[in-house]
């Protein structure tokens, strides 16, 4: 996941600066004993050698560390080089204007050499962070679940950080004790930032919170101790931010296999439905006319077969419309239609006792409409065929005509029992109301209703009624423009 060494960087710079430090002073030392032992060595280059130790020194050990070496050095200096020699002494004006000039290049040097060396920490540590987060981020694309995310963006900060993490999506996975923890907890998860212990919010918690910024949901790292240095919390917060993508980004590949797989399996169905409706037409107009034809001699027997075949083939044209109109991806076309023909075309398809039952009454202000003929012929059609099967015979239904402000409402009115808290489930394929029991059907005509409705551009609506005992369905039509 990460460098091996990721952890091991603070220490590992503690022991370098001794080393560095006994380094400087061994050098300085022999370069002390060599300007002892060889007087005629140089002043010029005897000081440009005691420079080395402070390079080694600021370099390894930092500024402060160099400093001491330059004032050191230039003890050095002035013992073995300047006049008189072996002493700290200093005879000549020239010489202290010499010793001068060595110290302030001295510690010029320690200040290059230290901004140096901490300008190349800075940039290895910022190859090691930048190799971390990409293999973070290699890890999270090939992530295909929760738990893997969560696992690598915790192991990814603890490595960073140096303490141990746990990352949730909840609060409560935490099981917080401590009321301090707690709010710093929900404080981070409300301000998409961070708190606890170390930090100016809650420092009296006994970890610190980092809530991510990114992605939908809310995402929790706990980091056990005291807040890291903020370089390592600002990689932190990075790394989840990370994971909190790639956690949307799960949903979303979830949600688009699910919608493939609902669409395929709508596909199917379409399909389906369209196969039976062209296979079953052809041999129910054959039953309809040998049914005819027998009803002369035996009517008594020939009806109610007759009947049942009529309510199949209805059954078919209603599912083979509906397919057709959800394999289409044009709008119908609409044209101008008048509500009485609508109507009485309706009624004469019904059954003659189911006829006998009907009365209609359509206001002469009632204005034409835009629809489809074909699919508007289905839904009234529809609605009295409902309206007949769970009224009782000696109920009239009524069908009402009538203006409204921006066109015209269409409503059949039975004597039944009403419809039940299970409306949404009328409209819905294959699915009957409560009161189903009480007539037959296979949860179809409800359905073509709301899907032909939906596709023109009127609006549906069911109720039950407020003088008596009974359901009324509308059909709101409305003679503005359809947007495109």
């Amino acid at each position: 996941m990460t460098r091996p060494d990721a952890g091991r960087d603070i220490g590992t710079k503690s022991a370098e600066r001794p080393i560095a430090l006994g380094l400087a002073l061994a050098l300085t030392l022999a370069l002390g004993w060599a300007g002892i032992t060889w007087p005629n060595f140089g002043t010029a280059n005897f000081a440009l050698l005691l420079l080395l130790p402070v390079v080694v020194a600021a370099s390894g050990g930092g500024r402060i560390a160099g400093l001491g070496l330059a004032i050191l050095a230039g003890g050095v200096f002035n013992f073995v080089a300047l006049e008189p020699r072996l002493t700290f002494s200093i005879a000549k004006s020239g010489d202290l204007l010499t010793l001068c000039i060595y110290a302030l290049v001295a510690f010029m040097t320690a200040s290059v050499a230290a901004q140096l060396a901490e300008a190349g920490e800075r940039a290895r540590q910022n190859a090691a962070d930048s190799a971390m987060f990409s293999t973070l981020t290699q890890q999270l694309l090939s992530a295909s679940t929760r738990e893997q995310i969560l696992q690598a963006v915790a192991k990814a900060i603890e490595a960073c950080t140096t303490c141990p993490c746990v990352v949730v999506e909840s609060i409560s996975e935490l099981n917080l004790s401590n009321s301090q923890d707690e709010a710093a907890a929900r404080w981070a998860i409300v301000h998409y930032d961070m708190s606890g212990r170390g930090l100016p919010l809650f420092s009296e918690a006994s970890s610190v919170y980092i809530a991510a910024r990114a992605g939908r949901r809310d995402l929790l790292a706990r980091l056990n101790g005291t807040a890291p240095p903020a370089a390592r919390i600002g990689l932190a917060r990075a790394m989840i931010d990370e994971a909190a993508d790639a956690l949307d980004r799960i949903d979303l590949a979830a949600r688009i296999e699910s919608d493939l797989r609902r669409a395929e399996r709508e596909a199917m169905r379409r399909t389906i439905f369209a196969s039976i409706g062209h296979d079953l037409r052809t041999p129910m107009t054959s039953l309809r006319a040998g049914l005819e034809s027998l009803s002369i001699h035996e009517p008594d027997l020939v009806n109610p077969i007759r009947a049942d075949a009529l309510r199949l083939e209805r059954t078919l044209d209603n599912l083979l419309e509906l397919a057709r109109l959800q394999a289409s991806d044009a709008l119908p076309e609409r044209s101008t239609i008048d509500l009485t023909d609508t109507i009485d075309a309706a009624i004469s398809a019904l059954s003659q006792a189911t006829r006998e039952r009907v009365y209609v009454r359509i206001a002469e202000d009632t204005p034409l409409i835009q629809s489809d003929p074909i699919m508007l012929h289905h839904i009234v059609l529809n609605l009295l065929e409902n309206a007949g099967k769970y009224s009782p015979t000696s109920t009239p239904i009524e069908i009402l005509a009538y203006p409204i402000h921006d066109g015209a409402r269409l409503s059949v009115r039975d004597g039944g029992p009403g419809v039940g808290d299970d409306v949404a489930d009328l409209f819905t394929l294959f699915k009957r109301g409560s009161h189903s029991d009480s007539a037959s059907g296979s949860g179809v005509g409800l359905s073509v209703v709301e899907s032909f409705a939906r596709a023109l551009g009127h609006r549906v609506s069911v109720a039950n009624r407020s003088d008596r005992c009974g359901a009324e369905f509308a059909i709101e039509f409305s003679n503005e423009a359809r947007p495109a």
